[in-house]
């Protein structure tokens, strides 16, 4: 895994998720690309995640955590590792995925070639609602060569390419947020910092919500509660009132009708109307009680990107 090309970290998040890392490593490590170390961050995982890497990829970084810090918390940790070894590049991988062996060559080639590019994407299958994996077999199958655009949307941190300049101008995720919104926070971050985003054509596939289908109702309130702070953080206050009122909106309508296979909809509407509305509203007085951290926080970061932005 060396090489004279830039050096790549890989972060590899994990809860819990032995039986996804039983696909993911191994196709993590078919990549093509030469110059990148593969980090699993263990959130005190309790069915012998770490065990089984230490025992069957021993080449792979492991490092246990004590306590389990969240996809942003523990991203962290690989982050600052990452870092401190010379990454040029930091991808941010969930545990549930399988990836192209081109995926990082095309990833690194998109941003050396694009200076104002700080965020690169891929072609994912499973973003928001499972998808069979015989469509990735078929895509990879159909791959020829790479290609990259511009987007304006947001890339999520299933997989996520990151220029390490970014975390230089920027600083680290913003662990409060401890699962969901935190990518979408930081990438928004990153663009008011100047930087772009990009996305490949190299497929990717995604399990979707390999670690939290075991536990749906604390994801739905991290889901939540996130995107009421994440509204904080970033919009006006009437930006704030009209994220509720759609969340109230999705949990809590009678005759909702959006698709109950996205995700998305599953997260803001977890059980039923009267239990939704519960769940909504103790996100709302969380977000209250915390009014001064998160706008304290707001205020640090974009001190911080003001002064020494680009």
């Amino acid at each position: 895994m060396n090489g004279t090309k830039p050096k790549v970290q890989v972060v590899v998040v994990n809860y819990n998720g032995k039986d996804h890392l039983d696909y993911a490593l191994p196709s993590i490590r078919e990549t093509a690309y030469p110059n990148y170390d593969i980090e699993v961050v263990d959130n005190n995982s309790s069915d012998g995640s770490v065990e089984y890497v230490r025992e069957n990829y021993p080449s792979i970084s492991v490092t246990e955590l004590d306590q389990n810090r969240g996809w942003a918390g523990g991203n962290n940790v690989g982050i600052r590792h990452g870092l401190k070894k010379g990454a040029e590049y930091i991808v941010l991988v969930n545990n549930d995925i399988r990836v192209h062996p081109e995926w990082l060559s095309a990833a690194v080639a998109a941003g050396e070639a694009h200076s104002d590019v700080g965020f690169i994407g891929f072609d994912v299958y499973g973003t928001v609602s499972s998808v069979p994996l015989e469509e990735f077999e078929r895509a990879v199958e159909d791959w020829e060569r790479a290609s990259q655009h511009y987007t304006d949307e947001f890339i999520d941190g299933m997989a996520l390419c990151i220029k390490s300049s970014v975390f230089a101008d920027i600083g680290l995720l913003d662990d409060e947020y401890f699962l969901y919104a935190d990518e979408t926070d930081f990438e928004i971050r990153g663009q008011r910092a100047g930087y772009k985003r990009m996305k490949t054509n190299v497929p990717v596939w995604h399990y979707s919500s390999g670690t939290t289908e075991e536990i749906p109702t604390k994801a739905s309130y991290f889901a939540i509660r996130n995107h009421i702070r994440l509204s904080v953080k970033h919009e006006s206050v009437v930006g704030v009132f009209r994220k509720i009122l759609l969340l109230y909106y999705v949990g809590c309508h009678p005759w909702f009708d959006g698709d109950m296979n996205d995700r998305i909809n599953q997260r803001r509407r977890p059980r039923g109307v009267v239990f939704n509305f519960f769940l909504v509203t103790y996100c709302v007085l969380w977000n209250v009680v915390y009014l001064p951290q998160t706008l304290r926080t707001r205020r640090e970061e974009y001190r911080r990107i003001d002064c020494d932005g680009k």
